[in-house]
């Protein structure tokens, strides 16, 4: 569809022209009004419509003046005329300042949809031109990333101040911004050909979306599922975060595809445009350390120093858990060290040796005799690296290590001879896992093939509590997490626990702990 921007000093007729008639029909919609040429000009500044349909006759500046500045401004616009003076001056000047046609009040619904086609015929013809330029834009722009000869990025430069309509030969100043496919967002591998096809659209959907918000705005491949954004810096304001936040949107909503966003701080003259990537690339590796699909923008984000040496893992109290089946301490360890690595901002290859190290040691024990009863090879260190340096975030590194630990803990279970533990265990495992959904004796019965009744009895002989005992001290801790944070109400700490009812949550509360959720969240 393409766009259009109505100016009328006749508050009536502006919104009769706006809500009346079926521009939709026409593949046409509404970008903005203005009541005078001065009121529309910030406007069409901003939205950059592909056709302005403005009266003649307005106070302040009129709608030849008008068009006259859209004319200099916007080479693509296209301008159609709305007078109720059927007089040859009038047309003549219209036709002067490049307009497609004009149309007589009262207006008529079918000379609307004649002119709206010839109007959409130039508007293609526009469109295919902006296309080819924005191409060779792209292009060009490419080059100056990596052209190592000055004198080369000059004669490239001044290529694109061409391209830019410009009365010097050289190009304005530019920002970029960085676009980043999130790969195994969502939990899928970024592998198939579904996914492949989505990115090779990924640049046709930016293009287009930056077409109908900011045309200035140039999008290049660099590689796959990466894209370079610049936009000029000067004219326009900058693209906003809402803007941006859009942009995700319709990606996501197109493709299916999460993207990281890194918006630079810096401008540039295209000479010298090569020097604003590095710093671009830096806060997309901060997609490491915050997670997929942010935004990120130069200025709040602070790299901080990398550290070149790892905190100390408590590698033995981690293995003394996995020994001992004890899976919550497993995973909390796990938590707490890469908790501090992400706060220390370690450096990335530091930490995937690290990790690939431990994965190492935790695949030697996988498939040793004493675990399985019999040796199997150990995973290649090269598939460990590659599962590795897969992961874009660390919480995808610590879901990784806490995989393979759970396959070991796994194992060890099914060694255990105890029948009874490894059930009561995995009861636990349950509650733990869902504690914040409804649950009976009937539903873990039934998730075990045990009875109501046995599964009562095995519990409390090996756990020394009931079952209701063990889902109360598994939700009462995590309300006790979740009140450190301020932002949080009891009542929706209630929820988030499994409990509907806020007042029965707070007596239990006081019963185990001997204050209230407010009282204790104060003494924090």
């Amino acid at each position: 569809m393409y766009s259009i921007f109505l100016v009328d000093d006749e508050e009536l007729e502006l919104e009769m022209m706006r809500d009346f008639i079926r521009w939709e029909d026409m593949g046409i919609y509404v970008a903005g009004v203005g009541i005078n040429g001065k009121d529309a000009q910030e406007k069409i500044h901003a939205i950059q419509p592909d056709i302005v349909l403005t009266d003649v006759q307005m106070p302040l500046m009129n709608g030849l003046e008008l068009a006259n500045w859209v004319s200099e401004q916007y080479e693509g616009t296209q301008i159609v005329f709305l007078t109720g003076h059927d007089e040859f001056s009038y047309v003549k000047s219209a036709l002067h300042v490049g307009a497609v046609g004009y149309l007589l009040k009262p207006l008529d619904l079918e000379e609307i949809s004649e002119v709206m086609g010839r109007v959409k015929q130039k508007c293609e013809e526009v469109r295919l031109k902006y296309k080819s330029i924005q191409m060779t834009k792209a292009k060009l722009f490419k080059e100056l990333l990596h052209e190592p000869e000055a004198a080369r990025r000059e004669r490239l430069a001044a290529e694109l101040g061409k391209l830019e309509r410009r009365e010097k030969v050289a190009a304005g100043s530019y920002t970029l911004a960085l676009c980043s496919v999130d790969r195994n967002a969502g939990g899928g591998d970024l592998a198939g050909p579904t996914v492949e096809a989505a990115i090779s659209r990924l640049p046709e959907v930016a293009e287009e979306y930056f077409r109908a918000v900011r045309k200035d705005a140039v999008v290049a491949a660099l590689q796959e599922g990466e894209l370079a954004i610049f936009s000029e810096a000067g004219g326009l304001p900058g693209v906003t975060r809402e803007q941006w936040g859009m942009l995700q949107q319709t990606i996501r909503g197109l493709l299916g595809l999460s993207v990281t966003l890194a918006v630079g701080g810096e401008e540039a003259k295209p000479e010298q445009i090569a020097r604003l990537y590095e710093p671009s690339r830096a806060l997309i590796e901060e997609r490491f350390f915050v997670g997929v699909g942010q935004i990120l923008f130069a200025g709040e984000v602070k790299p901080g120093y990398r550290y070149d040496t790892l905190p100390p893992f408590p590698e033995q109290e981690w293995r003394e858990a996995l020994q001992q089946l004890r899976g919550e301490d497993v995973e909390g360890i796990l938590r707490e060290f890469l908790a501090n690595v992400r706060q220390l901002r370690i450096n990335k290859p530091l930490v995937f040796e690290w990790a690939i190290d431990l994965l190492t040691r935790l695949e030697e024990q996988l498939h040793s005799p004493g675990l399985n009863g019999h040796a199997e090879p150990p995973v290649k260190r090269a598939a460990l690296y590659q599962s590795v340096y897969d992961c874009q975030t660390l919480q995808e590194l610590e879901t990784a290590i806490q995989r393979a630990a759970t396959h070991y803990l796994e194992l060890r279970m099914e060694r255990s001879t105890d029948k009874n533990a490894k059930l009561v265990q995995q009861v636990c495992q349950i509650i733990d896992r869902t504690y914040h959904e409804p649950i009976t004796i009937q539903s873990l019965s039934s998730q075990v093939y045990l009875s109501p009744n046995y599964l009562r009895s095995i519990f409390r002989d090996k756990t020394g509590m009931t079952i209701h005992d063990y889902l109360t001290r598994i939700r009462l801790e995590k309300a006790k997490e979740m009140l450190a944070d301020p932002s949080l109400k009891v009542q929706d700490i209630a929820q988030k626990i499994g409990y509907e009812s806020t007042s029965y949550f707070i007596s239990l509360f006081v019963k185990n702990q001997g204050v209230t959720p407010n009282e204790y969240r104060k003494n924090l």
